[in-house]
């Protein structure tokens, strides 16, 4: 073979052409074998199931619908969520003050009386428990009927309210005399307990306890992991962003934590899901993967 000058191609040009192949089929073979690595199926599992999609709009719905229902239910029964927020998150003065402004609405009271706002704030708590609802069934591999979804949905909510007021009772009554050690393991097995209630519930008891287990414990380590994110790196956020931005760098941070507590639930279920015990629906996940 020759060139348009009647000449040979060098042995040195054949060299480099065939470097080049030999190196574009180890970079073949080191990505087929990447792609049977644990971190690269997860990868893909979760690109499957919309992790980061549902993550964010679990964010959005809770800033929309579920942030005001949690307010409602607090002003009717008296309580001051924002307040009993900032203190069970340890927050400094400042950032206590910058978060608890964001939350003052005189209107709130007015709208938890009339029947249309009760309504509103029950259709918005329920964009949240649908997501979380719609998130186990996909990952579970259960297909829950619509009725019976339905009621097990509101049933969660009420099962929120209590989880929040637990929590807000142990760290006021169970810190003076027990510590924060002592208060922070007895928060996270309350965590532990809800978190597995809420996969048997929202699933409609469609999987027995013992198969959730892990799930709950799961999902109550990544929720204690973005809390304590929300108490020792937020809270300083908060008072930087806002003096630097106004009301809406704090509400930016508030976002960014959101987002990862929608990452940590929806983390903790597929956990659950993978190494679960042994059942058809675990099973199939790791075959799929």
């Amino acid at each position: 073979m020759v060139n348009e000058r009647g000449a040979s191609p060098s042995p040195r040009r054949h060299g480099v052409v065939a470097a080049l192949v030999e190196r574009r089929r180890q970079a073949v073979d080191l990505w087929e074998r990447a792609k049977h690595t644990w971190p690269v199926e997860w990868w893909t599992e979760l690109q499957t199931l919309g992790l980061v999609r549902s993550s964010f709009q679990f964010a959005g719905t809770f800033v929309l619908s579920f942030l005001p229902f949690l307010l409602v239910v607090s002003a009717v029964l008296h309580w001051n969520l924002p307040r009993a927020l900032v203190i069970r998150s340890g927050f400094s003065q400042q950032a206590a003050t910058d978060v608890t402004s964001l939350f003052v609405h005189s209107g709130v009271g007015a709208v938890s009386q009339s029947i249309i706002g009760i309504i509103f704030v029950l259709a918005g708590g329920d964009g949240v428990a649908s997501t979380l609802q719609d998130w186990y069934g996909k990952v579970f591999g259960e297909s829950i009927p619509t009725w019976r979804g339905t009621g097990r949905r509101f049933w969660w909510l009420g099962g929120v309210v209590g989880f929040l007021a637990l929590q807000f009772v142990i760290g006021r009554n169970l810190r003076p005399v027990g510590g924060s050690v002592l208060t922070a393991f007895v928060q996270f097995m309350l965590a532990v307990l809800f978190w597995w209630w809420s996969l048997h519930g929202l699933l409609a008891s469609r999987l027995p306890w013992r198969r959730l287990v892990v799930g709950g414990v799961a999902t109550a380590v990544l929720y204690t992991a973005v809390g304590l994110y929300f108490t020792l790196i937020a809270a300083g956020s908060i008072v930087s962003e806002e003096h630097a931005y106004g009301p809406i760098g704090a509400v930016m941070v508030l976002l960014e934590t959101l987002v990862g507590l929608g990452l940590a639930v929806h983390l903790g279920a597929v956990i659950g899901a993978r190494y679960g015990a042994t059942s058809p629906t675990a099973v199939g996940m790791r075959r799929r993967s």
